[in-house]
Formats: C-alpha cells, sequence, structure tokens
C-alpha cells in the first residue's frame, strides 16, 4: 500500500528554526568546533612553512620621444627627418607590446639562461638555487651548466639531471631526457656531458663546493617553454595614456632572478630600437658614400681633362675676363647644381620606389630635397613602416592592425610616385629656363677668346662638382654623427627592485583557516543530517510533530522484553508509570478502557511498548492486552506463551468462547492476554467483521483497561479498522529507526483525525540530553512502499 501526504502547516512547521536549539546543539559539540579550529590553523601553518613564496619585483621606464626624449634640437632634426621619431603616444602602446613580445622575452631567457633551473630537494619542499643562492644549503650554485646554440636549437622537451658528489674526487650525474638515460661520472670540473641534443658544458664554483649530502638537481627546459612562463608573469600595463611611463611588473619566486630578468629586458628592448632607428640612418649613410665615391671619380677625371687641356694648348693662367666671367655665372651655376642635385636624389628615391614593396626598405628623407611636401610624404612613409615592424613583434601578418598599415603603405608609396613624377616635371622645366636664360648669357661673351671659353666651361663643370661633393659629405658627416649619439629609446625611471611576497599571504591563508575551521562542522552535521533520513533528535522531533508528545522512553539495556516488573524501580519503569498516569488523565471516562498502540513501520518498538504499558496497567488494574497485529504477531514470542488458538480462531467462529483463549495473570500479576493465533489469509476482512465489535463490548465490562497492539500505520490500514473500537492512541516513534519522512504521515493522520484521540510516544530517546546532532528535518515528503518485514521492535535494543 502506498500513500501520499502534502500539508503545508506541516511543511512550515518544518522549516521552522529553533534558535535555543541550535545553540544548546552548539555547545554540546564546542569540543568540535576547537579541534577543527585547531586543525584548519595546524594545516594553514604547514602550508605557509613549506609553500614557496612569490615577490613583486617592479621597474619603471619612460620612452622617450620629441616632447619627452631630453634630446638637442639638431639631433632631433635629424631623426625627424630620418623619419625615425613620432610625436604621438600610439607608439607608446605599440611598444608596450613590444615589450611582452614572445620574441624579446625569449632572447632574455636565452642570454640569462633563464631556461637553466637548479634547485635541492628537501623531505618537505624543493629550493631553488640562483646566482648569489644565499639558501641553507649553499651560499651560490655550486656546479652550473652552459648549453650553446646547437642544444637550444635541438631542445625539444625538458632535460633533468642530479649532479651528486659520490667522494672527494667523483662527480656523479644521472638523469633523462625524454626516454634517454643519462648517466656519467667525472674526477674534475669542467667537463663535457654528450647528450642526445648536443655537448652541455658542467664547470664548477669555487667558492661553493657541493657536498654528498644534497645533490643539486637540474631541469633545462626549451627557451620557448621558459618564454612562455614569463609572459605569464610579466605584466606591462600603460595607466595614464598621457605619459609615457610604463610601469613593469613581475611576479617570480627568487628576487634575485626576478630583478635580473627585468634589468635584461629594458637592455634587449633598448638595443632592438637602437638598431631599429639607426637602420633608417644607415641606408641614407649608405647612399651618400656611393654618390660621394661616384663624384669624386667624375672630378678627378674632370681636374686631369683640364690639365691635359692647358698643356695642350699652352695656357698658363685664367685671365681676368674668364674670372669675370665665372663670378657673373655663378648664380646660374648654383641653380643647375640644385635642380641637378634634385633630379639625382629624384632619381634615387624612384629607383627604391620601384624596387618593390618590400616592407624592410625605408626611403631616405633626409637627403635634402627641396620639394618639403615629398620629404613630408617620406618621412610619412618610414614612421608608418616602422610601426608596421613593431606591431609584427606582437602579432603577425594577416591581422587587421597588419592590413590596414599595410593599404596605408600602399597609397603612400602611390603618392610618392606621383610626387616625384611632378617634381621631376618641374624640375626639368625649370633646368631648361635656366639653362636658356645661361645660353643667352653666353651669349654675350662670345668676344671671349674660344680658348678661354671652353677652359672656362670645363672650370665651371669642374666647380659643380667639387660643390656637390662639399655638400655630400656634409650630410653624411651630419647623418654619422646622430648615430654616434644615439640614445637608448627607454630610459630607466626605476631600476629593477624586488617588494614584498605576494603569495601566500599570511594573515589571508590564516583567516581562510579559521573560517574553514567554524565552517567544517556545519558542513559535516548539516550533511550529515541531509543524507541521515531517521529520526535521530529529540527535540527536533517534537517540534515537527504536531500531534501531542505524551512520553519520552529511554533506551533499555535488559534483555527481558518486558522490563516492567511489581516493586521495580529503574528510570525506565518509572517513565512508563508516568505514561500510565497521563493516559489516565486522557481517558476522563470510566468508559474508555481501550488504548490502541501503532507506528509506521515494523521495527519501532510498538510490541515492547503495548506490552510494558499493559504490565504498567495490570500492576494496579485488571487488563487484557490484545494482540491484533495479525499480519506478523508477535506477543507470544516476547511473552514465551505457547503457539495455541487465539483471537483469529474466534473471529473465523472456530472458537465460540473467547474466555478459553486468554491466557490468565501473566507473571503472577492482573495481565491477560489475548493473542492472534494464526496468520490468515484475510486480515483486512477478519477485522471488519461485527463478531470484533461485540467481543470488545464484552471485555470492557471484564477489564479496567484494555491494550490493543496493532499492525504499523505506515504500512497497512489495519490500524484505521480498529479506530472504532479505540479510546485512545499511540503512535510510537522509534530513534534512529522511524524515517523522517514518516512525520508526514503522522501529522496527516493527526490532522485528520484518522485515529481516536492520538498521542505520541518517543522511544529509544536518550533521557535529558538533546540529540548528539543538529539536523534540519526540512520539506517532509511522504511516499511509502515499505514492506511490513520482519525485526524487533521492541526498544531495548543496544544503540
Amino acid at each position: 500500500m502506498e500513500n501520499t501526504y502534502s500539508d503545508s502547516k506541516d511543511k512550515k512547521q518544518s522549516k521552522e528554526i529553533d534558535f535555543q536549539w541550535f545553540i544548546i546543539n552548539f555547545l554540546v559539540l564546542w569540543k568540535w568546533f576547537l579541534f577543527s579550529v585547531i586543525l584548519a590553523l595546524l594545516i594553514g601553518h604547514i602550508y605557509l612553512r613549506y609553500a614557496t613564496p612569490t615577490y613583486h619585483i617592479g621597474a619603471k621606464i619612460v620612452m622617450k620621444d620629441s616632447k619627452r626624449g631630453g634630446m638637442s634640437n639638431s639631433e632631433l632634426a635629424v631623426f625627424e627627418g630620418m623619419g625615425v621619431l613620432n610625436n604621438t603616444n600610439s607608439i607608446v602602446e605599440n611598444e608596450v607590446q613590444v615589450l611582452q613580445a614572445r620574441n624579446l622575452i625569449e632572447t632574455v631567457v636565452k642570454e640569462k639562461n633563464l631556461f637553466i633551473n637548479y634547485y635541492v630537494k628537501g623531505r618537505f619542499k624543493n629550493t631553488e638555487l640562483y646566482g648569489n643562492a644565499n639558501s641553507k644549503y649553499y651560499g651560490s650554485v655550486p656546479v652550473k651548466v652552459y648549453a650553446d646554440s646547437t642544444v637550444l636549437s635541438g631542445l625539444r622537451n625538458a632535460l633533468f639531471m642530479t649532479i651528486s658528489f659520490t667522494d672527494r674526487s667523483t662527480y656523479t650525474i644521472v638523469g633523462n631526457y625524454g626516454a634517454t638515460e643519462l648517466s656519467a661520472e667525472y674526477q674534475t670540473l669542467p667537463a663535457v656531458l654528450e647528450t642526445p641534443i648536443g655537448e652541455l658544458l658542467l664547470t664548477a664554483d669555487p667558492h661553493s663546493v657541493l657536498r654528498k649530502e644534497y645533490p643539486l638537481n637540474v631541469l633545462i627546459i626549451p627557451t620557448l617553454w621558459a618564454a612562455q612562463g614569463y609572459m605569464g608573469l610579466l605584466s606591462v600595463e600603460l595607466g595614464d595614456k598621457s605619459t609615457t611611463v610604463i610601469p613593469l611588473a613581475l611576479r617570480e619566486t627568487h628576487r634575485q632572478r626576478g630583478e635580473d630578468f627585468l634589468s635584461k629586458l629594458i637592455e634587449v628592448y633598448n638595443r632592438d630600437a637602437m638598431s631599429e632607428k639607426n637602420k633608417a640612418a644607415e641606408n641614407a649613410s649608405q647612399f651618400l658614400n656611393e654618390r660621394s665615391d661616384e663624384l669624386r671619380s667624375s672630378l678627378a677625371v674632370s681636374e686631369k681633362e683640364i690639365e691635359e687641356y692647358k698643356q695642350r694648348n699652352h695656357i698658363p693662367d685664367l685671365k681676368i675676363s674668364t674670372n669675370l666671367y665665372i663670378n657673373e655665372d655663378n648664380e646660374f651655376d648654383k641653380q643647375l647644381v640644385q635642380l641637378n642635385t634634385d633630379m639625382v636624389m629624384l632619381a634615387y628615391v624612384n629607383d627604391e620606389i620601384k624596387k618593390g614593396y618590400d616592407s624592410e626598405v625605408l626611403l631616405p628623407s633626409s637627403i635634402g630635397l627641396t620639394n618639403s611636401s615629398l620629404s613630408s610624404s617620406m618621412t610619412e612613409y618610414n614612421s608608418v613602416m616602422q610601426r608596421r615592424k613593431s606591431a609584427l613583434n606582437s602579432t603577425s601578418e594577416g591581422t587587421p592592425t597588419i592590413n590596414d598599415m599595410d593599404a596605408k603603405i600602399k597609397l603612400l608609396k602611390e603618392s610618392i610616385t606621383n610626387e616625384i613624377k611632378s617634381a621631376q616635371y618641374n624640375l626639368r622645366t625649370k633646368k631648361k629656363e635656366t639653362e636658356q636664360l645661361n645660353n643667352r648669357f653666353k651669349s654675350d661673351i662670345q668676344n671671349i677668346p674660344r680658348l678661354e671659353r671652353e677652359l672656362a666651361i670645363m672650370l665651371r663643370e669642374q666647380q659643380s662638382k667639387s660643390n656637390l661633393l662639399v655638400e655630400l659629405l656634409r650630410r653624411k658627416e651630419s647623418i654619422d654623427l646622430t648615430l654616434k649619439v644615439t640614445v637608448p629609446s627607454a630610459k630607466i625611471l626605476e631600476s629593477p627592485l624586488a617588494g614584498g611576497q605576494i603569495t601566500p599571504r599570511k594573515n589571508t591563508i590564516y583567516m581562510y583557516c579559521l573560517i574553514f575551521g567554524l565552517l567544517c562542522p556545519f558542513v559535516i552535521l548539516g550533511l550529515r543530517g541531509l543524507f541521515n533520513y531517521k529520526v535521530e533528535d529529540e527535540g527536533e522531533t517534537r517540534r515537527v510533530v504536531t500531534a501531542p508528545v505524551i512520553i519520552s522512553i529511554p533506551v533499555s539495556k535488559n534483555s527481558d522484553s518486558m522490563v516492567v516488573k511489581p516493586h521495580a524501580t529503574n528510570s525506565i519503569v518509572e517513565r512508563f508509570r508516568l505514561l500510565r498516569t497521563n493516559l489516565q488523565f486522557i481517558l476522563d471516562d470510566p468508559n474508555k478502557k481501550t488504548i490502541l498502540v501503532t507506528s509506521s513501520i515494523s521495527g519501532e518498538g510498538k510490541t515492547f511498548v503495548a506490552i510494558n504499558l499493559a504490565m504498567t496497567f495490570a500492576l494496579k488494574y485488571k487488563t487484557l492486552l490484545v494482540g491484533l497485529d495479525i499480519r506478523r504477531p508477535k506477543i507470544n514470542t516476547y511473552l514465551g506463551l505457547p503457539k495455541t488458538a487465539g483471537l483469529i480462531s474466534y473471529l473465523t467462529g472456530e472458537e465460540t468462547n473467547i474466555e478459553t483463549l486468554i491466557h490468565k495473570n501473566i507473571k503472577n500479576t492482573s495481565l491477560d492476554v489475548l493473542a492472534s493465533g494464526v496468520i490468515p489469509p484475510n486480515p483486512n476482512e477478519l477485522l471488519m467483521e461485527q463478531t470484533l465489535d461485540a467481543m470488545f463490548q464484552d471485555l470492557r465490562k471484564i477489564y479496567d483497561y484494555i491494550i490493543v497492539d496493532t499492525s504499523p500505520a505506515g504500512s497497512v490500514s489495519d490500524a484505521f479498522l480498529l479506530n472504532r473500537v479505540a479510546d485512545a492512541s499511540l503512535y510510537i516513534i522509534r530513534r534512529n529507526v522511524t524515517p523522517k519522512s514518516a512525520i508526514t504521515l503522522l501529522n496527516s493522520i493527526y490532522n485528520e483525525k484518522r485515529l481516536q484521540n492520538i498521542n505520541v510516544v518517543l522511544n529509544a530517546f536518550s533521557s535529558g540530553k538533546a540529540g548528539r546532532y543538529g539536523y534540519s528535518y526540512g520539506n517532509y515528503g511522504y511516499g511509502y512502499g515499505y514492506g511490513y518485514g520482519y525485526g524487533y521492535e521492541y526498544g531495548y535494543s543496544s544503540e
């Protein structure tokens, strides 16, 4: 039989929290809370003792630009002309990405050998060694390992080795690289260790001797792994975008190693940045060198021709008229020189443009072009090229940023090409006009002797080449000077310095441990209550049960099912006497004599309570114990009665005299027992017979009190069928046996008055104590499918 009951009032009451009950349980279990807190704090102390601390390493650098670089105006002019300076803050944001680029960090790792880790194993933790280690084991790393480029290029997995000093003259190396075992012995160091990926050089530190009791462990990992590790530990953030100050932060387990890493990072960054800046200037210097060499050769040829011309024509000196002509013609020469120079420069730039869209080419924007618009476009082109290259350190080809830059570069190249064509056209036009003026001037001196005129032409050509050479050398000297005075891009504002410990934080760990220690017992108790589906705590049971609780019977240690005996005075006997008194108060009418005893399931002590309650009444009154648990009768077994015909025989008509079926004067008292007898095939039908009603009418005339032991109400309906002959009902709840969900059934029976004058008896609860552990019933649901099976029902079983 399966029933489902729901009552909103029961649910509401089951969810109420009794703060006083909570405090009582807390005080009862205070030792467990104290133990939990002490244990948690002890675990925190052990963790803090053996955990590897992490430190904050900080530094600040300031990026130098046209506003904050601290450079002279002449130096700024040179770099701006070359297009290697940018006044915008966007380049600072790009440099933040460069500082975190994997290639840059990997270079730092290689140069500082940060891919090689040394440590000494302890009982509970490993101690890292680095530089001047200053550990309890060694003052510095006793044996250092060096790997060349061959090893680094072939290193794909971690290489581990242990270096021990077995005696005064032998170093033993044992390790592995992947599945390959490494083993070697050396009498002295330095020595070369052969590995599958190349040779490793081992050297001994003269100031720190390897000791036998502390072997040195060496772990060599690929530089890429180490770089990726530092990328996760390094933080470079531009807080205020209006400044060029960049803070660097690193989380490291070794202070000195962290400071060395940041110092080397700034050094490598400056070195790469200066290399980039110098590249454009070197391109311009190379161009000027080539043009200077060409002019020197041409000038030497001209001087030789003049010398031969004079010797051949016997001309000792230039005449005054020629000098005057040259002086007057000088202005035209200057113009032609400038025009020729610009045309040559434009031709060179045009050649550079025509070489193709090579992203590495920078245009010589500082070679002195008079066309300011073209120079400005070339400067902008160089600036975009440099930003693109910087961006490639932190991103890759094909990203939106690179694509945007490539598009801009293409537009700039097209613009420069168009401007070159326009400038060349203008120069040719201007040159043609100047030559026409010059020819017109020459026509005015036709009277000068031919030889002097020819000589003057040769001298003029020589002077033009000489002036051009001087100008190129001057510009080359200026560019060479800028290369010599190139300053780092990043100035160290605050040197790398190790700060305080980041993790683990002592106060935080102890606080968490304290909270955990306080919460752990609550969680354990809560889980215990959640997964313990049986009634356990008396106080909580009284709160959730809506029916009145008439008595609480403690656990009996007696192995006899009948604990109530004449002249007995123990505590459990007194509780049954108190139960008798309470029932007499409830049965306030002399005609009310029948008491029904039931429970939710088998095993709750229903028969135990019925037998001892009957014996308690029998000490003063004539009492009958009726066994109507006809499905699994146990009264005969508990009282040691013979298995003879009983109540079932009377109900079926096999016996007609009820007096012959009653066992008289049990234990020499006024207690009589009417057992059920054989188990019938149709118990429900028998309990509905009018014969049963007539029998109880007759028995009421004979006995002062009648105690009826029935089947569990949570399993079968027998108790409800017998309710018509009962004056009061006792509902048994047994600790650690009754399911919590059965409380809903009990409350439903009480609220619906399905049993007469129902009262609750708490069986096997510890007298005078709260439950050992607290829990909350929560929302009681009821869906029974309990089998009414075998099991002891009396409450004296040991717990």
